[in-house]
């Protein structure tokens, strides 16, 4: 089992509703074990199983919802 920890910044205001919305689809991905958004600094801390999810898919994750907040934004 690989188990590992990363820590992305998000960036800029973050609110509420998007915010929970991102931890639970992050969640609800296999492999995570946990996910933590800290709402002082933005920051989604992910501990997850390297050997069932990589990085790379957790960040297109964060990625492709960041994407749909700045289109609904508009």
């Amino acid at each position: 089992m690989g188990n590992a920890t990363t820590v992305m910044s998000l960036g800029g205001d973050y609110d509420a509703t998007r915010a929970v919305a991102l931890e639970t689809r992050v969640a609800r991905t296999d492999g995570v074990d946990s996910v933590d958004f800290n709402y002082s600094n933005n920051k989604l801390t992910v501990e997850f199983d390297s050997d069932r999810v990589s990085l790379a898919e957790l960040e297109a994750i964060v990625m492709r919802e960041r994407k749909h907040r700045t289109r609904s934004e508009r």
